[in-house]
């Protein structure tokens, strides 16, 4: 494998304010293919219309109108767009956090965390499920670009909403078709997925080793290999990636995010950020959020 996953940070792609939710929806016009990447916030996109394949933790699905793909943080994927072949669709980046601070069902919420594990990544709607979904992130999209009273308020409720259509049509998915079909993939895939999907739950090479079946040291040598860092170098980046964004986007204690991230021990996680960052978690908090004020007040 040649390809390294491109690490996109979703904060510099729009300027929140300290008092604006850490969301954005816009409208994405695709002309070309978009290589392999994942970033630090949820993703939740709704084709329009044209055409594509998308490649989701290494699965590949062909888009289309009606094609909802939902993506966890640090969740790999891909847009393969045929030349000449234009492919529109609304593209919803939020932090994962956003949900659980809503007043959602924790039944719900636990769905939400199997999306891509156990529940798939995308599904495809049909008829009038394509024109009820449209209506509902249209006005999602209308109320992030307003300036509306209780805007923030009615962002996180039609959020909600669309998170709960998706978990319907999946549930009724796989009643009637049954579990997916994994397909295989190399070695190096194979530990990408595992380690994208997994980064914030205990993850060493002899958890790798079991569940591919695969002797940790080979797997240690073809992933540095390939990758061109070592196993820990690269769980550290994702573990890392995910803090920033919490730090930046959240109100929740540094040793809270160091939990949520996949770090057991604080002292390891301040080392380790300050290692990769240059800084400790709270002086990165601190410039974040001073960045913030900057901002607005341009």
């Amino acid at each position: 494998m040649s390809r390294f996953p491109e690490y996109q940070d979703a904060l510099t792609f729009n300027k929140f304010g300290k008092n604006d939710l850490p969301f954005y929806v816009l409208v994405c016009r695709h002309t070309k293919s978009y290589r392999l990447h994942y970033h630090n916030f949820a993703e939740l996109s709704f084709v329009i219309e044209g055409s594509g394949e998308e490649i989701l933790n290494g699965q590949s699905h062909p888009l289309k109108r009606g094609t909802i793909s939902f993506l966890l943080p640090n969740h790999l994927h891909e847009i393969v767009i045929q030349p000449g072949t234009v492919l529109t669709k609304y593209c919803c980046m939020f932090d994962l956090h956003l949900l659980q601070s809503s007043s959602i069902d924790p039944i719900v919420w636990d769905k939400i965390l199997k999306i891509g594990s156990e529940l798939p990544s995308r599904y495809d709607l049909e008829g009038e499920q394509i024109e009820s979904f449209e209506r509902l992130i249209e006005e999602m999209f209308k109320e992030y670009h307003s300036n509306g009273f209780g805007k923030n308020t009615v962002i996180r409720s039609k959020l909600s909403e669309a998170c709960v259509y998706l978990l319907r049509t999946v549930q009724e998915s796989i009643h009637q078709s049954g579990t997916l079909n994994m397909e295989k993939q190399g070695a190096v895939m194979e530990m990408l997925k595992v380690i994208h999907m997994h980064y914030n739950e205990e993850l060493s090479l002899t958890f790798l080793s079991e569940t591919l079946g695969r002797t940790p040291t080979y797997l240690s040598s073809i992933f540095k290999r390939h990758v061109g860092h070592t196993f820990l170098e690269y769980l550290h980046a994702l573990r890392v990636g995910r803090a920033t964004g919490l730090l930046a986007a959240t109100n929740l204690s540094i040793s809270e995010i160091a939990l949520e991230v996949g770090f057991g021990d604080f002292r390891t996680f301040r080392r380790v950020f300050k290692e990769m960052k240059g800084m400790s978690p709270l002086e990165f908090r601190h410039r974040s959020h001073s960045n913030d004020d900057n901002a607005l007040s341009l």
